[in-house]
């Protein structure tokens, strides 16, 4: 992944095991008593990195915090599945910007857990005709794209498509790196992402990228040391009122307290799939409606043997425009052979309505294309994802979509009344970023100890 770089030029642990070895501590699920959670100070909705950032924050503060989330695991869209004895994060995987991101520290030197930096090993992009781009054209295609896109960012509005600054008949080469280094990064298609941030809104990501090694849920298993949490607990009503507040669940579960943090995606709150009574100022609902939700999907394939070139990058400029564009070689990552594959916005939709062995059959069929002369092994094992489909999710992560602006992420984060909305959608600075979800969460909190 390159955010904004080139203007710069499944199942994890059992839920008994989960509770122990992480140290958190998951309350009974049922219905509650009458009164129940009356004398809590806050309702944290959703146990991802801003719910769980800004839990422990309250934690810290001396509140009384109880934590609900949907699903029957920790995390989020932070998603880690163990395989034949690797973590593979099938959610989030990179830390963007090493140097200025508050989460490096957190895990390099508070919790001792090695990064490994991505991209060193470089990328080699593969044509139609099976052979490896050279050096120059590969320069070429990188050198038209930022071209582009600085111009898009500095002429082009919000209200215009980044497609409206493209040229009306794209060479094979500069549609190729469209999807690979905008179409990726942001989950989106062009016409759907504001001219004015082709590559994400935001401040610039410094210092590279990074894997952590063991997995993205040693952050969460951090994280949810010593709170509450209620796993399986959808909630599809939110009553708001200066007084207080009330969750009610989809098993019609009444949580009450004094304030509330709601960090469910932008997904879910542009599908009402949570209502709110009374329902979201207007300003609020406005920037739910005119936010982006992108879609990014993977597949990882575990390999017996290793078959590619030792890269960290495979691109694949195959016949079917952006049909498994990128490959990702976690080898160095994961100590065994294996790829991650990615598809994204139109094209992760229409795979995602395809069966398993029909999406499998697609990856491999690409892999082989790239690799004619190899002796390609079954899989030993597969994972994919299909985020979109996800209901707690509802795609994987926002971005600037035509018509939006970074006001309406500051307009989201607003406190109301009792309530206050956090994620990596609410951040202004690190939008779809770990970092953004961590530190809105932490941002929350300190608007209700406020």
């Amino acid at each position: 992944m390159r955010r904004r770089a080139l203007l710069g030029q499944g199942l994890g642990l059992s839920l008994a095991a989960s509770a122990a070895a992480l140290g958190w501590r998951q309350v009974a699920s049922g219905p509650m008593l009458p009164g129940e959670g009356a004398d809590l100070d806050v309702l944290v909705i959703g146990a991802g990195l801003a719910g769980l950032a800004c839990a422990q924050r309250l934690r810290a503060a001396g509140r009384r915090v109880l934590v609900l989330e949907a699903r029957q695991r920790l995390g989020g869209r932070i998603w880690t599945e163990r395989r034949q004895g690797a973590a593979i994060d099938l959610g989030a995987s990179w830390l963007h910007g090493v140097d200025n991101n508050p989460l490096q520290p957190l895990l390099t030197r508070e919790l001792g857990l090695p990064l490994l930096a991505s991209g060193d090993r470089g990328r080699i992009t593969i044509g139609p005709d099976g052979r490896p781009w050279s050096p120059a054209r590969t320069a070429q295609a990188d050198a038209w794209l930022a071209a582009v896109l600085q111009r898009a960012e500095q002429q082009g509005s919000a209200a215009q498509p980044l497609s409206r600054w493209l040229p009306p008949l794209l060479t094979p080469d500069q549609r190729f790196t469209l999807l690979a280094d905008v179409v990726h990064e942001l989950g989106a298609e062009p016409s759907a992402i504001a001219a004015d941030a082709p590559l994400g809104d935001g401040q610039p990501l410094l210092g590279g990228d990074a894997l952590l090694s063991g997995g993205l849920d040693q952050l969460v298993a951090h994280l949810a040391q010593g709170l509450d949490i209620r796993l399986g607990q959808p909630v599809r009503l939110i009553r708001n009122s200066p007084d207080g507040v009330e969750a009610i669940t989809a098993a019609g579960d009444v949580h009450r307290a004094g304030a509330l943090c709601c960090t469910v995606p932008l997904g879910v709150l542009k599908a009402a799939a949570i209502r709110f009574e009374p329902p979201l100022p207007a300003a609020k609902q406005r920037a739910i409606d005119s936010l982006g939700m992108g879609l990014l999907d993977k597949i990882v394939l575990l390999f017996p043997r290793r078959f590619w070139e030792d890269s960290d990058w495979i691109r694949n400029d195959g016949p079917v425009p952006g049909l498994w564009s990128e490959w990702v070689n976690l080898e160095p990552l994961l100590g065994r052979p294996a790829l991650m594959g990615f598809n994204a916005a139109d094209t992760a939709r229409t795979l995602a309505s395809q069966s398993d062995g029909s999406i499998i059959a697609s990856a491999l069929g690409q892999l082989e294309r790239c690799f004619p002369q190899a002796e390609i092994p079954p899989p030993s094992d597969v994972l994919l994802t299909r985020w979109g489909e996800d209901p707690f999710a509802r795609g994987s992560y926002s971005f600037p979509a035509v018509g939006s602006s970074p006001a309406m992420r500051r307009e989201l984060g607003r406190r109301w009344q009792s309530v206050v909305l956090a994620g990596e959608a609410v951040s202004t600075d690190c939008p779809a970023t770990l970092q953004g979800a961590y530190l809105s969460g932490r941002a929350a909190a300190q608007s209700l100890l406020a």
